[in-house]
């Protein structure tokens, strides 16, 4: 079985030492482009370097929307 997580509703393969600053920029986002919530719980942008992703977790970008 391989290791997974979910970013976005997404299955993704898990390495070993991915952190969420990492995987934002992977993505192609900038760091303040986008928020981040690990397993249901907003991730604050000075966490993302220190964060390592595990097998199982789950993790959303959150686009800002503008207008009004």
């Amino acid at each position: 079985m391989a290791c997974e997580f979910t970013l976005n509703q997404q299955a993704c393969p898990w390495r070993e030492g991915l952190t969420v600053a990492a995987l934002v920029a992977e993505q192609g986002h900038a760091p303040d482009a986008v928020a981040t919530a690990l397993n249901g719980r907003f991730l604050p942008r000075g966490q993302r370097d220190a964060t390592l992703l595990q097998p199982g977790d789950v993790l959303t970008f959150i686009q800002p929307i503008t207008g009004g």
